[in-house]
């Protein structure tokens, strides 16, 4: 530290200047390096991340358009299935004995001279014919 009198008793203390380096003529290279260098990351970080979100969000739609044509697939199978078993009941129902059989057990109807006894629901509507 150097120390300097002024014009009064009191002198003052001050750091020592350090003696001035040369410029160093690369530095301003190295600096303008530094600054493209981060400003060519951050643009890529940015693409990355907006491409990244363009595909969640395709990965998403996606997802999601796979699970509604599973979900209708299973509906127009349980379409088929109810549409099957009534093309086969519509052609029961062209069956002249299938008819009467139905007629009987739904409707409670009965030939002249059959008896119907009703059993608990384990055990089908039993008929006798005399």
């Amino acid at each position: 530290m150097e120390v300097h009198k002024l014009n009064s008793n009191v002198s003052v203390l001050q750091p020592k200047k350090p003696q001035s380096k040369k410029p160093d003529p690369n530095r301003h290279i190295k600096v303008v390096h530094r600054r493209r260098i981060l400003m060519i990351g951050i643009i890529f970080v940015i693409i990355l991340v907006v491409f990244g979100v363009q595909i969640f969000n395709s990965h998403r739609t996606y997802t999601n358009t796979m699970e509604q044509i599973e979900i209708s697939n299973r509906k127009l199978d349980k379409q088929k299935s109810t549409q099957k078993d009534l093309k086969l009941e519509v052609n029961q129902l062209h069956d002249t004995n299938y008819l009467e059989k139905y007629i009987r057990e739904k409707y409670m109807y009965s030939k002249p001279g059959e008896q119907i006894y009703n059993l608990p629901d384990d055990v089908k509507t039993t008929t006798i014919q005399k």
